[in-house]
């Protein structure tokens, strides 16, 4: 081999290194997401901040989440933690989480393998000892990787959380409303927002506050999700990924049959149908509903239900306080809402009819029809994805015939909503002050 071909040789194998060093374990964990989480699993949105603590813009920040009564994610340079200490102990205390967004904050490609090693271990150090707790989630970067920050995060039990929706809030040329409007546009449940409120440039600093206050106001508001921190059960990649399979074929129901949510954390969903089910009669013998009439239908919000822990008695008495604070709310809804005005009852097709008598609804046997079974089959489907024991927790008890749960609107308002509103709910009421504030707050 001549020389020319000694080093057409060498300079692919330092190539091939370099690809192995930078481009893979980048493509894997930030491109794909693999090893790293790019959403959470709450029904709602999380806040990320990084690149900071700022002497002036991060204790702004700190009063617009205090007032809003929020907890963000805050990925820290651990040089600039070392200089604001007390904000890393104000975070600590206001119940926000710590991530680490290494020492310096350089970019990943440019570091061999001992720099890089040597700057997530001393931002470690720096933050645990500053916070008082092992600090478990990191950040890169621009969200770049190598090959040594990926083994550095196996050996040290660290996990790397990205995000899935971002303003590009430093670049100076766009306005707060842009920005706002452009995230605003890309979340759902699950979402992780990336803002800074770190930068070279004051007034780029600055222009957080606005955002994270409009942020905070409009995603409860207008999408009608809370803002929570985040959550990451430790589930296989097959129930991750089968989660959000059948978290997107539940927005595309939710859209295709208009079905509503009330505010931004009731577990139930309303939607107006066609009935076509056997008639309906109030215990006074007055006909509610016929096949081709129009009915509310009642679903649950099955992500904000879903099971946290392990025992059956925790869940079900999780299950139970949701629904008695979420019914209240449902009933004035309906009560004060002109969409359903001419609604007479509301109803639903369940597998869990035993559990909805205690809330006042009446449970009617349907003809099994092969439309019926698909429903059982799609109910048993949301139980082994929501529940923590997944497949597991399916049973001979469930069987394969939902049954109609329905109730009269009057007694539903009556019974949650008080009998002033009952008396009123078979007539429509004209929406109040409280509803049209309600409004205001979840449409």
């Amino acid at each position: 081999m001549n020389l020319t071909g000694w080093l057409w040789t060498v300079l692919g194998f330092v190539a091939m290194v370099l690809i192995l060093y930078t481009l893979v374990p980048d493509f894997f964990l930030h491109r794909l997401g693999a090893g790293s989480r790019k959403r959470q699993y709450t029904p709602g949105v999380t806040l990320t901040f990084d690149d900071g603590p700022d002497p002036v813009v991060t204790p702004l920040l700190l009063d617009v989440l205090a007032r809003q009564r929020v907890r963000a994610v805050f990925f820290v340079v651990a040089e600039r933690a070392a200089r604001y200490p007390e904000l890393i102990r104000r975070m600590v205390a206001e119940g926000h989480v710590l991530g680490i967004h290494s020492l310096s904050h350089r970019y990943a490609w440019f570091m061999g393998p001992g720099r890089t090693w040597r700057e997530w271990e001393e931002a470690d150090r720096v933050l645990t000892e500053l916070s008082g707790r092992a600090v478990e989630w990191v950040r890169p970067p621009w969200g770049t990787f190598n090959l040594s920050t990926w083994w550095w995060m196996k050996r040290r039990g660290k996990r790397a959380v990205l995000w899935n929706a971002e303003g590009h809030d430093w670049q100076k040329e766009r306005s707060v409303q842009f920005i706002v409007e452009r995230i605003l546009s890309r979340v759902n449940e699950g979402s992780i927002i990336v803002l800074h409120d770190g930068s070279t440039d004051p007034g780029d600093r600055a222009r957080v506050v606005p955002i994270v206050e409009e942020l905070c106001r409009r995603i409860v508001r207008d999408l009608k999700l809370p803002v929570l921190a985040p959550e990451f059960p430790d589930w296989s990649l097959g129930r991750r990924v089968g989660f959000v399979l059948w978290e997107k074929w539940e927005h595309f129901f939710a859209s295709s049959h208009r079905v509503e949510r009330i505010d931004a954390v009731n577990i139930f969903r309303l939607a107006k149908t066609t009935y076509h089910g056997p008639e309906l009669r109030a215990e006074s013998g007055e006909l509610l509903a016929r096949a081709g009439d129009t009915v509310g239908e009642i679903h649950l919000d099955n992500i904000r239900l879903q099971a946290k822990g392990a025992d059956a008695q925790t869940i079900a008495t999780g299950a139970l306080r949701h629904a008695k604070e979420s019914f209240p709310v449902l009933a004035r809804y309906v009560a004060e809402s002109p969409e359903y005005e001419n609604i007479k009852v509301f109803l639903g097709l369940s597998m869990m009819y035993r559990a909805v008598r205690v809330f006042g609804f009446e449970v009617k046997d349907v003809e099994p029809t092969l439309g019926m079974r698909w429903i059982a089959f799609l109910q048993k489907v949301i139980m082994s994805v929501y529940h923590p024991a997944g497949h597991a927790r399916l049973n001979p008890r469930l069987g394969n015939e939902p049954k109609l749960v329905w109730i009269e609107k009057k007694k539903l308002v009556e019974l949650w909503a008080g009998p002033e509103k009952g008396a009123s709910a078979g007539r429509g009421l004209k929406p109040s002050r409280r509803a049209k504030e309600f409004g205001s707050e979840s449409s």
